[in-house]
């Protein structure tokens, strides 16, 4: 880790934009496929991968089902995979994901499985698994590992994941140990030490003039989506938990009163299971996590308690930028982007 940290750190991040035009850049193209996350994929609906990806329905390892979309490569040559994970309220049609996704395999030459977590797009469909935070979306993305890593074609395993995902992806370089399903490198983007303190975060409305209040409007106008669906579908009792009311969603009753009991599991439980802080000192499995100073979702200390609770573990590098915001690398500098992420991907990477 150390010396794919200093290689990594060579590459200029050269954020030449204004921030605006930087997040409109990261941020607008998902703004026009926002059901798409919310309903998921439909027949008449857009779908925005190449014939080369096809639609694939495999277990977690819970068993619970997902829907994922497979780019293998099929010209008998063996090749690194790697998964990619949403974040909250996203779906593999996240047009930060589907980049991703293609450039992986076109351009870096990787066979590539981009996945729905249980309980957002087209893996909603298919079981009323609720979301827990980290906990078992880890275990989603061994589940995909174990998928792709099974194919022929594929020689390791790698995982990417952004906010959410990014906890599901640490979660899953925790729980690799058990079941290693993960065999090339780990990379988390805009990630947070402890799912408490996020869930409490977007329960509470915060001030107009709050950097974090754009992002808190996004995210309470896409819970009232998914409540809106959820009524059209008939299930009171989860509309409920999201909210007595329109456009007022609280996270923590959703987590006490339909995580916690589905999982049986306290509510306490579930925060610990899903926290990173909690179990980041024992990775054995190489993560690099990266992070902006000026993310207004999860903020900047989140990284200094990961740090702290590492306890210098030599598997975990933490990487905080000056700028890039809440997974928006990409807008203030492309270029860097991809570098270090394919960098990051190609040092653990096995190819005949």
């Amino acid at each position: 880790m150390r010396e794919i940290g200093e290689r990594l750190r060579e590459i200029p991040f050269s954020p030449r934009k204004p921030r605006f035009l930087a997040l409109a850049n990261a941020y607008a193209p998902d703004f026009s496929r926002i059901s798409t996350d919310i309903l998921g994929s439909r027949p008449e609906g857009p779908h925005p991968y190449p014939d080369t990806f096809e639609k694939v329905v495999f277990p977690s390892l819970d068993d619970t089902p997902l829907v994922g979309v497979l780019g293998l490569h099929r010209d008998g040559r063996k090749r690194p995979g790697v998964v990619f994970c949403h974040g909250f309220h996203g779906s593999k049609n996240k047009n930060y994901i589907m980049e991703a996704a293609l450039k992986a395999f076109s351009e870096w030459d990787y066979n590539v499985l981009a996945l729905d977590l249980r309980d957002f797009g087209e893996s909603r469909d298919l079981s009323h698994a609720p979301s827990t935070g980290g906990w078992k979306e880890g275990q989603d993305i061994l589940g995909a590992c174990r998928f792709l890593g099974r194919m022929e074609e594929v020689t390791t395993v790698g995982a990417v994941g952004y906010s959410l995902g990014a906890s599901a992806v640490l979660n899953a370089a925790h729980q690799n140990d058990l079941y290693p399903y993960i065999t090339g490198g780990v990379m988390a983007w805009s990630g947070f030490a402890s799912l408490e303190r996020i869930v409490s975060r977007f329960s509470r409305r915060p001030p107009v003039g709050d950097p974090f209040f754009p992002y808190y409007a996004v995210f309470v106008l896409l819970t009232e989506m998914r409540r809106l669906e959820m009524l059209r579908r008939g299930d009171d009792e989860a509309v409920a938990t999201l909210g007595d009311r329109p456009f007022s969603p609280d996270f923590r009753r959703y987590v006490r009163e339909v995580v916690a009991p589905h999982y049986g599991k306290s509510e306490e439980a579930i925060y610990a299971l899903c926290s990173p802080r909690n179990f980041v000192d024992g990775l054995e499995y190489p993560v690099l996590l990266v992070h902006a100073e000026d993310d207004p979702v999860c903020p900047v200390e989140e990284m200094e308690e990961l740090r702290l609770a590492a306890r210098g573990n030599p598997n975990l590098d933490i990487w905080v930028l000056p700028t890039g915001s809440h997974c928006a690398f990409m807008g203030f500098d492309e270029e860097w982007y991809w570098a270090v992420m394919r960098g990051f991907l190609d040092y653990w990477a096995e190819r005949p």
